[in-house]
């Protein structure tokens, strides 16, 4: 959710610009020394409350806040971030559309609609305000994540992949967007659907994004969904999709190579796993894949 920017003509707006960084915790030790009371301190301290899981103590803040400042839209849009936090829903998308009604031009409030209507089930109003806001203001990215969640949970697997397909190399969330595009391809597929379209997109992503940066556990973990998804295609009977292709991901494209592909990736993630319980898992499971030898 976006966060409003502090009144420039707060009396703190200076003292919280120094603390934009801080944690929750080490937030409220620092507003006790502010220089004043005022709104936009109120505003923050109830923020630091819903992101420690503290909804009582915020919510009675909030209630202080509504009566000092009933007529202020900062109010209001906190009221539809607490409601948000503690699953009031209806009451959030209340207080979100009084913003909307006060900034329509904003997408924020769109952003925060959006996500309102999705939580309610909402389906199509949710689709409506996230591609809005994503189509006019390509700074939301969360507005393209929303749409493809919304476009998958509809059915629309193309649709979701495109969105997010749609985020822009210059974007520090493009990498992220690939990732979901990967498995948003893949996920909850049968194997006996025309899936070799989507294995070769996906494999061809998979190896793309070494080069934008993604760390060696992620790239190998989302290799092996893209193999183990070959691995249950080729299962299934379906290969034949393709006679011409022969290869995914530098692995042969039949049992025995993915099977091979799918140990090298969670013997890698074995050397790379942090906790020894987990680097026994890892092998475990790279014990699993490995086809059956005479040596």
């Amino acid at each position: 959710m976006p966060v409003p920017l502090v009144d420039p003509a707060d009396p703190n707006a200076g003292f919280l610009a120094g603390l934009l960084s801080s944690a929750p915790g080490d937030l409220l030790g620092a507003l006790a020394a502010a220089p004043a009371d005022s709104a936009e301190l109120r505003l923050r301290e109830l923020r630091a409350r819903l992101e420690l899981g503290e909804p009582d103590v915020a919510l009675r803040a909030l209630a202080e806040l509504e009566v000092r400042h009933a007529d202020d839209w900062r109010v209001v849009w906190a009221r539809g971030v607490a409601a948000l936090a503690t699953g009031d829903d209806a009451t959030a998308a209340l207080s979100f559309d009084a913003v909307y009604d006060a900034f329509p031009g904003e997408p924020a409030p769109k952003l925060a609609l959006a996500l309102c209507a999705e939580v309610l089930g909402q389906l199509d109003n949710a689709a409506e305000y996230y591609h809005l806001v994503w189509s006019t203001d390509p700074g939301f990215v969360s507005a393209a994540f929303g749409l493809a969640r919304v476009q998958l949970a509809t059915g629309d697997r193309d649709g979701a992949v495109r969105t997010l397909e749609s985020v822009p190399e210059a974007s520090i969330h493009h990498t992220a967007a690939r990732v979901a595009a990967v498995r948003a391809r893949l996920r909850d597929r049968s194997p006996q659907e025309a899936l070799l379209p989507d294995l070769v997109a996906a494999a061809g992503q998979v190896a793309e994004l070494e080069r934008f940066g993604l760390d060696a556990v992620r790239h190998e973990r989302l290799r092996a969904e893209v193999l183990g998804t070959a691995l249950d295609w080729v299962l299934s009977g379906s290969r034949g999709a393709d006679p011409g292709r022969t290869s995914l991901l530098g692995s042969q494209l039949d049992e025995r190579g993915l099977r091979f592909g799918l140990e090298r990736s969670y013997r890698v993630l074995a050397r790379l796993a942090q906790r020894g319980e987990e680097r026994i898992e890892l092998v475990e499971r790279a014990n699993r894949f490995r086809p059956r030898t005479w040596v």
